[in-house]
């Protein structure tokens, strides 16, 4: 399938399939706003200083958004998406992409005109609601207009292949919103609410890419919802042929899983995996890129272990296994060293949206549960915390990254946020995609007051919003900062602002 077309290849880059980092609920009776809880209400109620993220731009890379519902139409009955590209919907695709279906503002308005529901649908939700956290207007009910009610969206829904979301039509939507924004001459955050466990290793892009280069363009990651789930495993190996077993329970059949294996450069090591009779599979040699298969006789289970090293720009060994037809009981990940240094290695099993609740790591940490892409340096990553006890959310991802990078930047709201539903009403929302999209909301802000309003423009690239964004959040005494959990602390655009002085 073409996505889009390009002149040249440097590199490939294989498919993953992030998973959505939101979960919705219908019940709002006890859901919130926390607009007041991030300094945002400070902005709206400021005669002096009313900033609501006009003239620039906000995209949404997700489930797709109800552009009939109220809290994205304006009192003249237009709408305030500038763009929506449904890759899901085959037509007329945007210039340079081969999939999907485009519609600019004037097809929008036609559809609200008539109440034309069938250019394109959120089905499943949280695109729509995520917009709305960012950038909706409260036409239904005040208390929960977004963050930054007067910016404009540019929404991307993203297509799937066989049933899955993939890295492919991630990074063709980023691109796509990239183009828009140069075009129309405005500033941009990109807001991204998906992540997967798959490829966590990966924290440097080629540097054409980097956002570090991109001027009035800012990239915001959920950080993932993997830090209690069971789905990461660490330890060290000692010396060389030293013996370490990763233990795998599985309590009911699964038809498919995905374990992956990081060891810290410049270590290498063998992995054979031991079924439940005790039956060991084929040993392999590392290599550059190397795979053996076969099968356990007494499960009727297949498996493959393949081995990069090193891997391309963070230069690790990276072990992929992959079991197919997997019978209940304790399954074994057997690592022998071969070359060790420091001897760290994280195994992760797919995101727990993906597993059976049963299927688990014995033995669990916390900690480097960073979901990729927010394992990349070049964005602002945002865990969640509970807004009504300022307490980390405990689902939310841990840092630091494999490349011992410090990740989450902040912690942002992400329990039961209220925000709008597709079909006019309004749900909640909870994990850490709305915590990066109060994030989103606020770096709107930001790119008014310093590039739209002409106050800073040379604070214009992402490190330099990230460090007022850090150094502005919130932070406890009795904390130390910044730390694996909650990274600088708990966002407060009303304190980011004060560092501008």
């Amino acid at each position: 399938m073409k996505v889009l077309s390009i002149p040249t290849a440097e590199r490939t880059i294989e498919i993953v399939r992030p998973n959505s980092l939101s979960i919705i609920s219908h019940e709002i009776s006890k859901g919130v706003n926390a607009n007041e809880d991030i300094g945002v209400n400070f902005f709206k109620d400021n005669p002096n200083l009313t900033l609501s993220g006009k003239g620039v731009l906000i995209g949404v890379i997700d489930t797709g958004i109800d552009y009939l519902h109220p809290d994205f139409i304006y009192d003249d009955n237009t709408t305030k998406i500038a763009y929506l590209w449904d890759q899901s919907k085959e037509g007329n695709a945007p210039d340079g992409f081969y999939i999907g279906t485009e519609y600019d503002r004037d097809e929008i308005n036609k559809a609200i005109k008539n109440k034309d529901n069938s250019l394109s649908s959120d089905d499943v939700g949280s695109g729509t609601m995520l917009a709305g956290i960012m950038a909706g207007m409260g036409k239904i009910n005040k208390n929960y207009v977004g963050v930054a009610e007067d910016a404009e969206l540019i929404v991307v829904k993203m297509g799937t292949i066989d049933g899955h979301y993939n890295n492919a039509m991630l990074n063709a939507g980023y691109d796509y919103i990239y183009k828009k924004a140069k075009k129309l001459q405005k500033p941009v955050v990109v807001n991204l609410g998906f992540g997967s466990n798959s490829f966590v290793g990966a924290s440097n892009r080629n540097l054409t890419e980097l956002t570090y280069f991109m001027k009035e363009v800012c990239l915001v990651n959920a950080a993932g919802n993997e830090g209690n789930t069971n789905t990461h495993n660490s330890g060290n190996i000692l010396f060389k042929g030293d013996v370490k077993d990763i233990e795998l329970e599985v309590d009911d059949n699964e038809e498919n899983i995905i374990i992956e294996v990081w060891i810290n450069k410049p270590d290498t090591v063998k992995a054979e995996i031991i079924s439940p009779t005790g039956e060991p599979s084929k040993a392999l040699d590392v290599s550059y890129f190397n795979t053996i298969v076969g099968k356990f006789d007494f499960e009727s289970t297949f498996y493959s272990i393949a081995y990069i090293f090193p891997t391309f720009f963070s230069g690790q060994q990276r072990i992929i296994i992959n079991l197919s037809n997997v019978k209940k009981g304790t399954w074994k990940i057997r690592l022998t060293g071969e070359y060790i240094t420091n001897g760290i290695y994280n195994a992760y099993l797919q995101n727990r949206v993906l597993l059976k609740s049963g299927t688990k790591f014995t033995d669990t940490s916390p900690s480097t549960t960073i979901n990729f892409p927010a394992t990349y340096k070049d964005n602002i990553t945002v865990g969640a915390y509970d807004t009504i006890n300022n307490t980390l959310w405990p689902s939310s991802s841990r840092g630091y990254t494999l490349s011992n990078i410090l990740k989450p930047d902040i912690v942002a709201p992400g329990v039961n946020i209220i925000a709008p539903y597709p079909g006019g009403g309004y749900a909640t929302i909870t994990g850490s995609a709305p915590a990066a999209a109060y994030t989103s909301g606020c770096i709107a802000l930001l790119l008014q007051y310093n590039i739209v309003d002409e106050n800073y423009p040379r604070l214009a690239y992402v490190q330099k919003l990230r460090t007022f964004i850090r150094g502005g959040a919130t932070r406890f005494n009795n904390i130390s900062y910044p730390n694996q959990s909650t990274g600088y602390g708990i966002l407060n655009i009303k304190g980011t602002f004060n560092q501008l002085r």
